[in-house]
C-alpha cells in the first residue's frame, strides 16, 4: 500500500474510531435481497416476523431514500460497477446473450478490493454478463452458510446475474477468492434447476437441453451440492466464510440472496411461524430471509470482526406485484419507475458505525451505486475507473457516503439522479428494455415518462393515463391498488418531499418544471451505454449438456486477462 492509501486508511480509520487491531482496513458485508417490496419486510410491517433485522438496524441507520433499478439485473450491475444502470446495463438479458451483464473492461468493487488486499467472497445470485468483450456483460456470485434451529446444511450457493459467457466475467474472474452461485435470474429454490416455472424467457422459448442445474461452486460446477433450499446454502456458505477468515486481513462479502424471488417456496415451517391471516409463502420467505440476516450478523459477532465491520443491506428492486410483492405505501412495484418499484428497504450497521448514528434513520437520497465509491474509500482503493476509461466506457456515477456512517455530512450528493433513460432511437441494437417508462429525480421534483407496468412483459399501447390518486379505488397503493398499468406520456410530475406516495400528478401546475426534466433526460439519453448484448447462442444450452446437466461459461476467456484496474 502506497503512502498516499496509507494517509487515507488513517484518516478513514481515525474518522470513525477504528480500532487498529487485526485488520486496519474495515471488513465490508453487502447483503442483497431479491424483490422485496417496502412492506415486504418487518422493519415496515410490524405484522411479519423480522426480529433479526430490526435489532440490527437498532444498532445501525435506517436509510428510507435510497435507489435502486426498477429490475434485478441492472441493480447488482449498478452496485458491482459503482454506474447508474444507464451508464453500464438497463436489461435483464438472457444469460445465453455473450454479451449480457458488465463488459469486461468496467473494473468491479470486487476487483478493487482485490487489488487493495481484500479477501472476497460471494454467494449466491450473480446475473450480471457471461462472455467477455469491451462491450460485454459481467456477474458476480456467491454462497452463504447458516444454521437455522436444530437444521444443519452443508450446500450452498448465491445468485450472479451479470454474466456468465466466460470464466473471466463469473466471480472468480472479477476478484472473488470464492463463490457459490448461479448464473440466472430464477431458478428452483429446492432443486436449483433452470427450467420450467423459473424459466421466465418467455418471448425466446429455450430448447429442452437447457434445462438443468444451475449452481456453480468457484470454478466448475456445483456437482453433487443441489438439493437443498437455496436459502440454507447462500446463508451456510457465508457463515463458514465468516467463521474461516483471519482477521488480520480485510473481508469483503457480497451475499445476494434468492428470496423473495419467484417461484415462491419456502421450508412450510416458515409459513407456519405465522397467525392463519398471515399464512402466505411470501411471508415465510421473508422470515426466512430475516434469519438468513441474523445468522450473518452473529457470526461477525462471535468471531469478533463485527467491531471493525460495515454491513450495508438493500433490496435490488421493489416488490413484484402479482408474486407477493407488497412495496406499500409507495405507488407500483418492480418493473415500474414509481417509487415502489425504485426506493427499497435499505439500512447499514457494524462496529465502524459512529455511535452518534445508531439508532438513527435518514432519507438522505442515495444509490446503490453509491457504495462502490464509499468501500473504496473505506478499503483504501482509487475509486476512479482507469480500465474502463482506456476503454472510453462511461466513468463511474458513485459517490462516497462515508459521511453517512461518520456522520460527518448526511445531506445527499446528488443534485439529480436519473432512475431510468432509453437510448435514442437507432444508436444500439435490439433492446429487451421492460417497459418504456423513464424516470427522474432532482431535489423536490420527480418525473417519470412512458408505460409504467406491473410486469415484465405487458403491452406498451393501450394504457390509461397515469393519473392521480383520486383516479383510482383510493388514495392509498397496495397490492390490490398499485397505481400502474398506465402511461405518464411525456411526463408525469410529483413533489415527492410533499408527495413522498406519487398521489397527485402536478405536471400541468408546473410546465416550467417539466420542461426543464424532460430537457434533461434528453441529455441522459444521449449518454445511455446501450451496445447490441448478442444473439441468443445455442452453444450455451449445449454447455449444460458437456457439463452433465449443470450451467456454466460457454465460451474461452478473453487472454490476456485482467487488464490493471
Amino acid at each position: 500500500v502506497g503512502h498516499t492509501h496509507r494517509m487515507r486508511l488513517w484518516a478513514v480509520a481515525t474518522l470513525l474510531g477504528v480500532v487498529m487491531a487485526g485488520s486496519p482496513k474495515p471488513h465490508l458485508v453487502f447483503l442483497l435481497a431479491d424483490d422485496q417490496g417496502w412492506s415486504n419486510i418487518g422493519l415496515n410491517r410490524p405484522e411479519l416476523i423480522g426480529d433479526e433485522v430490526r435489532k440490527v438496524v437498532s444498532e445501525g441507520v435506517k436509510l428510507t431514500n435510497h435507489r435502486v433499478f426498477k429490475f434485478c439485473s441492472p441493480t447488482r450491475s449498478s452496485f458491482l460497477s459503482g454506474r447508474w444502470p444507464i451508464h453500464v446495463n438497463q436489461e435483464n438479458s438472457a444469460t445465453r446473450q455473450r454479451y449480457a451483464g458488465i463488459p469486461l473492461n468496467m473494473t468491479t468493487i470486487s476487483e478493487k478490493l482485490s487489488a487493495a488486499g481484500y479477501i472476497c467472497h460471494h454467494f449466491g445470485k450473480v446475473f450480471f454478463g457471461l462472455c467477455g468483450c469491451a462491450v460485454s456483460v459481467r456477474e458476480c456470485v456467491s454462497g452463504t452458510l447458516t444454521v437455522f434451529g436444530s437444521h444443519t446444511f452443508v450446500a450452498c450457493h448465491v445468485q450472479w446475474h451479470v454474466g456468465q459467457a466466460t470464466m473471466a466475467h463469473i466471480p472468480v474472474g472479477r476478484g472473488f477468492t470464492s463463490s457459490l452461485t448461479y448464473f440466472n435470474f430464477g431458478e428452483d429454490h429446492f432443486t436449483q434447476i433452470r427450467g420450467g416455472q423459473a424459466m421466465f424467457e418467455e418471448e425466446i422459448p429455450a430448447p429442452s437441453n437447457c434445462e438443468g442445474v444451475d449452481l456453480w461452486n468457484t470454478n466448475k460446477p456445483a456437482y453433487g451440492q443441489n438439493g437443498t433450499y437455496g436459502g440454507y446454502s447462500f446463508t451456510k456458505s457465508a457463515v463458514a466464510a465468516i467463521e474461516a477468515h483471519d482477521a488480520t486481513k480485510p473481508l469483503f462479502l457480497f451475499v445476494a440472496f434468492q428470496n423473495l424471488h419467484p417461484p415462491l417456496q419456502v421450508p412450510h415451517e416458515f409459513v407456519q411461524k405465522y397467525p392463519t391471516e398471515l399464512q402466505t409463502t411470501i411471508n415465510g420467505m421473508t422470515t426466512f430471509l430475516d434469519e438468513s440476516v441474523g445468522n450473518v450478523t452473529r457470526a461477525l459477532k462471535s468471531t469478533g470482526l463485527w467491531d471493525n465491520t460495515l454491513v450495508v443491506y438493500s433490496s435490488d428492486n421493489g416488490g413484484y406485484l402479482g408474486n407477493g410483492g407488497n412495496s406499500t405505501p409507495y405507488r407500483g412495484g418492480k418493473f415500474s419507475d414509481f417509487d415502489g418499484g425504485t426506493r427499497v428497504p435499505a439500512w447499514f450497521a457494524g462496529g465502524i458505525v459512529a455511535p452518534a448514528m445508531r439508532g438513527t434513520e435518514l432519507n438522505t437520497l442515495v444509490h446503490i451505486a453509491d457504495w462502490y465509491a464509499t468501500f473504496c474509500a473505506l478499503g483504501g482503493c482509487d475509486s476512479v475507473d482507469l480500465r474502463a476509461k482506456a476503454a472510453g466506457l462511461p466513468p463511474i456515477d458513485s459517490q462516497d457516503l462515508s459521511g453517512l456512517i461518520t456522520g460527518a455530512n448526511t445531506t445527499t450528493p446528488h443534485a439529480e439522479m436519473v432512475l431510468s433513460a432509453l437510448a435514442p432511437q437507432g444508436t444500439s441494437g435490439p433492446v429487451t428494455y421492460f417497459g418504456s417508462g423513464e424516470g427522474i429525480i432532482s431535489g423536490k421534483w420527480k418525473l417519470v415518462t412512458g408505460v409504467q407496468l406491473p410486469g415484465p412483459f405487458g403491452s406498451q399501447t393501450g394504457h390509461p393515463q397515469c393519473g392521480s390518486a383520486s383516479a383510482f379505488p383510493s388514495t392509498a397503493w397496495g397490492p390490490s391498488n398499485p397505481g400502474v398499468d398506465c402511461d405518464c406520456g411525456a411526463g408525469c410530475l410529483f413533489d415527492i418531499e410533499n408527495d413522498s406516495i406519487e398521489a397527485h400528478n402536478i405536471a400541468s401546475a408546473n410546465p416550467a418544471v417539466v420542461a426543464r426534466l424532460q430537457a434533461r433526460l434528453d441529455v441522459y439519453r444521449k449518454g445511455v451505454y446501450a451496445p447490441y448484448r448478442g444473439d441468443i447462442e445455442a452453444a450455451a444450452c449445449e454447455q449444460v449438456v458437456t457439463n452433465g446437466g449443470y450451467w456454466g461459461p460457454w465460451l474461452p476467456s478473453p487472454s490476456p486477462w485482467p487488464p490493471a484496474v
